[in-house]
């Protein structure tokens, strides 16, 4: 069966300029095993674009509930969810000309997805979009955020040469954000890894073993989880936050090494960075380094040379810093299965989600609380 929760809150910075929330999340059971799900974020501060993203997360998600095919195969399931963004934006357009409105205050994202067994057919325009954890313990972004080489999103109304398409199969839970919540997935400080998802919150947000619908019921995840959305730290996001998250509980993932899921070394990432950084900003401080290895190509530096001092990233450079001068060990007594379970002992909101450093006011450790509220509470009678 797949069970599913949805959270969308209006941000800190748009409660502070008395801005409504933009977001909009929908969703819709077709069967114990299929849903149609969809978020959308209306861009910037057009007058209409709360108005836009609800029409376009609601519209899209009807239309393929009302349209889906008798013959599943891939080339019908896109060609429906390409129809229905379609029909969204030509519902928008009619909200438009009842209203007497301009068009472009109406613009939105969109990013919607068909979810049956274990595949996932999914449609994407702009910045929003979906990430995976596959039966083989992998998590996995499918779509690309949508943006030019300024950041200007692509809205839904750019128009099918924009938009993308795409399946994935063998799933066993589909995680859709907006960018808000989107982008804490994959740090600034992560993103030139191997591994560049932060797979520890992914994995609270997402793993059926974590979630346990079946112990604590729909609601009780609802609620834990709004409750953790809604106590992130402001300068880790300040945006709107919308998350949906589908599960198939008929399958569990596989599970990889304990290294896989452990928090980021952020101290160690943010060195690695800095050191790359200055390597292409100042890199005559490198030339003699550069040349021993070029006549000792397997030598490393001496013992107890040190590298040349570069100044630092912050210093003017126009870059915005990122990193956390430390995060919090795995090592905290929590057992392999606990771990398993609710990842509890691997994070809390006061880790640096998006790279930076989390302030010394939030550091409680309100995930290990939520977290533990999924082994204690039972489902609601």
């Amino acid at each position: 069966m797949i069970h599913s929760y949805g959270i969308t809150q209006q941000g800190p910075y748009h409660v502070q300029k008395n801005m409504v929330c933009q977001d909009f999340h929908y969703r819709k059971k077709v069967s114990d095993d299929c849903m149609i799900a969809a978020v959308a974020d209306g861009l910037g501060s057009e007058t209409h674009s709360d108005t836009a993203s609800e029409i376009a997360a609601t519209e899209s998600v009807e239309y393929c509930f009302a349209h889906l095919p008798a013959d599943w195969t891939e080339e019908n399931m896109l060609q429906l969810i390409s129809d229905s963004f379609r029909h969204a934006l030509q519902k928008i357009g009619e909200r438009v000309e009842k209203e007497n409105g301009d068009i472009n205050q109406y613009d939105t994202t969109l990013c919607l997805a068909v979810f049956k067994g274990g595949d996932v057919y999914f449609g994407q325009s702009g910045d929003s979009g979906a990430i995976v954890l596959c039966r083989d313990g992998h998590y996995e972004g499918i779509t690309r955020q949508q943006r030019d080489e300024n950041g200007c999103v692509f809205p839904l109304a750019f128009g099918p040469e924009k938009w993308e398409f795409g399946t994935k199969s063998d799933v066993v839970s589909l995680l859709l954000a907006t960018d808000g919540m989107l982008e804490i997935f994959f740090p600034f400080l992560l993103r030139p890894e191997k591994v560049n998802i932060y797979v520890a919150l992914a994995q609270f947000f997402m793993d059926p073993l974590s979630l346990k619908f079946d112990e604590a019921g729909e609601q009780t995840v609802q609620e834990n989880m709004s409750a953790f959305v809604r106590s992130i730290p402001e300068d880790q996001v300040n945006d709107d936050k919308t998350v949906l998250v589908m599960v198939n509980d008929a399958v569990s993932p596989a599970r990889l090494e304990e290294s896989y899921y452990r928090v980021p070394d952020w101290a160690t990432l943010r060195k690695k960075r800095q050191e790359e950084f200055n390597r292409l900003a100042y890199p005559h401080l490198y030339a003699k380094e550069a040349e021993e290895q070029e006549e000792h190509p397997d030598a490393t530096c001496t013992a107890g040379e040190e590298r040349p001092a570069a100044p630092s990233q912050s210093g003017g450079s126009g870059r915005t810093e990122a990193g956390a001068e430390s995060g919090e060990s795995t090592e905290n007594g929590v057992s392999t299965t606990e771990e398993r379970a609710s990842a509890a002992g691997k994070m809390s909101p006061a880790d640096p989600i998006d790279g930076k450093e989390p302030p010394a006011e939030k550091s409680g450790g309100i995930l290990r609380q939520l977290a533990a509220a999924f082994r204690t509470k039972t489902k609601k009678e």
